[in-house]
């Protein structure tokens, strides 16, 4: 066995244990007897289930000796990739007033009263910056219940994924950790949601570009509070506050709201001309430990959606009154969740056709997930989707709707090779990282061909930064898939997306074309969206097209590719659609 600083490259060739040069232990009888033979295949096994991207570590306990991974030496400066009671000698890199949490953990493992080690702490880095780091380890005994090996892995939160590119701030996945960490911590705590109120006009007005500069503008202002908690960007314009709880929180929470408030109306100016945003939001005194971090940031996103509704300008604190009225909501969703990480149970996709606009010929299928609660009611998706966008449980939600997707599509490829289904990319999987390896693995698994694939951008998806967004649609087109923008014509969509993102086809969205044979301000602008995207070569899709007369009216006046909505069907489950798709056909 060659045994390397990463776990991910280990050979099986030869069951010989081969170390640094560099090791003080190579010459150690007890250590390589240790590492070696079938005692390594158990720490492999517990490393698969600690490995993230993490970087790794073995400790042999017998000898108080422990083998660290070249990344983590580098990276947090540590004496060697071999160390001596590595425990306590870690306790110095933590930050002082989290150390004395650590040590107790420590000292529990020590006297046998656990057997697992799972922290989120600052830890000090080669350069001398504390980073917020998570650790999980495990214990593994022998044959008769010695402890042999502590294995584990640290991860750092806050690499490049954790930090929002636009803003500066900490993402929502450094968010939702430090949440994690104070529930764990037992340590009440504040959580503080704001948002900006007329950004959607804003941004249809100046550009995406000037949006954003808003935006980092927010949080340069709200940076230099120098406040005593963390901030952190929460999904599209909103800003998140959280603070330890204490005699002065109420007061400081406030004071921050109105601070930002009065920045946003009187010291915004775009191209030398002042304007005004508006500023609503909700927050939550989190005292009840036993609450996960998912029903914290859905009460407070609760108490920010009910400022809205009722136009009210300030800061909404979520008390007793919005708990009962959530409760139910929050117990529905809940239910939802625990179904995804049950395996998608209750998750079943439908599909609405698309067709060519010059000869209305069948080109294609949009995938539509719904929900089948265990009473068998279908629970409307915009009741459930905007929340599960924001919970780590929707990445395994999007992979299960892409894999179906492509299955169901497989049935009717083989009768049209060139048939397209298009499926939704939520904000959530672009965000991460590693969504570009997961979604080539998911094609090759299902040997699907990519030219059959088009993924359309949501709504939310456009708040990423804009040249983020265009590596991916490059990566995409790239693999042969096709991209679309949906919901164009609403909030962020702008003619300024059409030249910053290589996409190949929009999607008009039904609130854009309801009643535009009357609209004639709206049919300007229509006019010049087709126009431009037909000279850009992009296809343009209209949906909500739910009469005859809509759509020759659309195809006469404008230069409009697809068409899609109920005037050719609902959206149907597939063995439905297939049934609609030979009788649709044999009409034609």
């Amino acid at each position: 066995m060659y045994f390397y600083t990463r776990f991910d490259k280990i050979l099986t060739m030869k069951l010989v244990l081969t170390i640094d040069s560099d090791s003080l232990f190579k010459n150690d009888s007890k250590v390589l007897k240790a590492l070696s033979g079938g005692n390594l295949d158990v720490v492999f096994d517990a490393l698969s289930e600690c490995i993230e991207n993490r970087f790794i570590f073995v400790d042999y306990i017998p000898e108080k000796t422990s083998r660290w991974s070249k990344e983590a030496v580098d990276y947090f400066g540590l004496p060697g990739t071999y160390l001596k009671d590595a425990g306590h000698l870690w306790a110095s890199y933590i930050v002082e007033d989290e150390r004395e949490r650590y040590l107790a953990q420590i000292d529990a493992l020590e006297r046998g009263e656990s057997t697992t080690l799972d922290y989120i702490l600052r830890v000090r880095n080669a350069s001398g910056v504390y980073q917020t780091t998570g650790c999980k380890a495990r214990l593994i005994t022998d044959d008769n219940g010695k402890p042999l090996f502590f294995v584990g892995s640290i991860r750092n939160y806050e690499r490049p994924d954790t930090i929002d590119p636009v803003t500066g701030l900490y993402s929502r996945t450094n968010l939702i950790y430090t949440v994690k960490r104070y529930l764990m911590d037992q340590d009440p705590f504040v959580v503080a949601e704001v948002g900006l109120r007329n950004y959607f006009d804003f941004n249809s007005m100046y550009g995406f570009d000037e949006g954003n500069k808003v935006l980092k503008q927010v949080a340069e202002w709200l940076q230099g509070r120098k406040a005593k908690g963390t901030f952190f960007r929460g999904d599209g314009t909103k800003f998140v506050y959280i603070v330890k709880e204490d005699e002065h929180t109420t007061g400081e929470v406030h004071e921050l709201f109105d601070g930002l408030k009065d920045f946003l109306k009187n010291d915004i100016t775009v191209d030398g001309l002042h304007t005004e945003l508006d500023l609503c939001g909700g927050a939550m005194h989190v005292t009840d430990m036993s609450l996960d971090a998912s029903s914290v940031y859905n009460s407070v996103q609760y108490a920010m959606a009910q400022a809205k509704a009722e136009n009210r300008m300030e800061l909404l604190v979520y008390n007793e009154e919005m708990q009962a009225k959530s409760r139910a909501h929050l117990s529905s969703l809940n239910k939802i969740r625990n179904s995804i990480t049950n395996g998608c149970t209750g998750f079943y996709l439908v599909y609405q056709p698309i067709v060519a606009a010059d000869d209305e010929r069948l080109v294609g299928m949009e995938a539509l997930i719904r929900y089948r609660d265990e009473n068998g009611n279908i629970v409307p998706p915009n009741t459930f989707i905007p929340w599960l966008e924001k919970d780590a449980a929707f990445y395994e939600l999007g992979s299960f709707i892409i894999r179906t997707a492509m299955n169901d599509a497989k049935r009717i490829i083989e009768l049209d090779p060139d048939f397209i289904v298009n499926v939704n990319l939520a904000y959530p999987q672009l965000q991460r990282v590693d969504f570009k390896t997961d979604l080539k693995k998911l094609i090759e698994e299902e040997g699907f061909d990519t030219r059959n694939l088009k993924l359309e951008l949501t709504e939310r998806c456009k708040l990423l930064d804009v040249d983020s967004l265009r590596n991916d649609m490059i990566y995409f087109k790239s693999s042969g898939m096709q991209t679309a923008l949906d919901d164009f014509g609403t909030g962020y969509s702008a003619l300024g997306l059409l030249i910053s993102l290589p996409v190949d086809q929009i999607k008009i969205d039904k609130s854009f074309i309801d009643d535009i044979e009357k609209d004639f301000p709206r049919q300007c602008l229509l006019e010049a969206i087709t126009n431009c995207a037909s000279r850009l070569n992009i296809n343009c899709c209209v949906e909500g097209i739910e009469t005859e007369r809509m759509k020759d009216y659309l195809k006469k006046n404008f230069k409009i590719t697809s068409f899609q909505g109920y005037f050719y069907s609902k959206p149907i489950e597939i063995d439905d659609f297939i049934s609609w798709m030979k009788e649709y056909n044999n009409k034609k």
